[in-house]
């Protein structure tokens, strides 16, 4: 049986903007386009799903890593003279919700073939993909694509994601619109991340499933963290959600050094249209198809909401999962003094 193989590549710089649902990494798309050479973002989820299934073992690693090589090297090439550009204004990859569209326009223009190969080597671009839930396996992005590969992962404090996820997990499984990967369990489909507790995921309600799922998934990326060596870490940027949103400016210094590039005046005007900086965490755009329109009351009422919502629905063994979870999140990330949550837990 063969090797696959693609030694030869065109995507030479590559960052991938990771996160769990409602972790806000849509923020950061518009935003790292504001950095020279980075690309438009593509949300793809083929990286994801080879991720996934390599971590499985349902694909063999020199096929996958083929496989991404293959897919990002598409991505680029397309990207330089505009093919497949998303024209839907209400996306949040879409060309007009992000700045300098025009570029895109005027490519539309540009001869194929070789010139574009000349274009890529001297304008240097950064490949932008978003994607979903894949640091637990993204040992397989550094196989694949070594230093060319940079990982920008978004986290968000787990009581701010409950009600997006509650709002939509029940569509794994069930909707054929739901792109997530599904595992066939007991005649049933289930989501990838239910791998190993599928009896428990079946039998909890929908918001305990939603708690238990994010615990499970962070868990997943510590141990995909910890086994990363000491040049693969200097290759991931985490930024908390809640830090990022309130006052964005130092990490729009890191990102600079962290992609080698420059960040250019367009950024002004994009951190406007993300309502960044904002004064409450939640005052953000929101989507309401994803339960995530924001309430207009302030970050205290917020918290109070939120733990209200969970204590109401959640049986007792799941909010203690998520109480210390939760706690867990904002020693790590130095939230502690930021978040009302060790004030409010102690009254209920």
């Amino acid at each position: 049986m063969p090797n696959f193989s693609k030694s030869e590549c065109i995507a030479q710089n590559i960052v991938f903007v990771d996160g769990l649902w409602r972790s806000g990494k849509a923020i950061l798309g518009p935003v790292l386009r504001c950095y020279e050479r980075v690309e438009k973002q593509r949300l793809e989820h083929i990286y994801e799903y080879l991720c996934v299934m390599h971590r499985h073992g349902k694909i063999d690693t020199d096929a996958a890593m083929t496989l991404m090589r293959m897919f990002s090297d598409i991505a680029m090439y397309n990207m330089m003279i505009s093919r497949e550009v998303n024209l839907r204004f209400f996306d949040e990859s879409g060309l007009f919700n992000n700045p300098n569209c025009l570029t895109y326009l005027t490519r539309l223009f540009h001869d194929d073939g070789d010139s574009v190969m000349e274009r890529i080597k001297r304008d240097r671009p950064i490949l932008q993909l978003m994607t979903h839930m894949m640091f637990p396996g993204v040992d397989l992005v550094f196989k694949a694509f070594g230093s060319r590969a940079k990982v920008i992962e978004m986290v968000r404090h787990p009581l701010y994601m409950v009600e997006g996820w509650d709002n939509y997990i029940d569509r794994c499984g069930t909707d054929p619109r739901e792109f997530t990967l599904w595992l066939e369990h007991d005649g049933r489909c289930l989501p990838w991340f239910a791998n190993g507790w599928e009896n428990k995921y079946v039998s909890s309600s929908r918001i305990d499933k939603v708690i238990y799922s994010m615990k499970w998934l962070f868990d997943q990326m510590d141990n995909a963290g910890k086994g990363l060596n000491d040049e693969q870490r200097k290759q991931v940027l985490i930024i908390p959600f809640e830090k990022f949103v309130v006052g964005p400016y130092p990490f729009l210094d890191r990102i600079e050094s962290f992609l080698g590039t420059k960040l250019t005046p367009a950024i002004a005007k994009t951190l406007k249209k993300q309502k960044c900086p904002r004064k409450y965490i939640s005052a953000g755009r929101g989507h309401d198809r994803w339960g995530g329109n924001p309430p207009d009351i302030d970050d205290i009422e917020d918290y109070n909401r939120r733990i209200e919502f969970v204590r109401a629905n959640a049986s007792n063994e799941a909010y203690t999962v998520l109480k210390e979870l939760s706690l867990q999140y904002e020693t790590k990330y130095g939230l502690s003094d930021q978040s009302p949550w060790n004030r409010l837990v102690r009254n209920h």
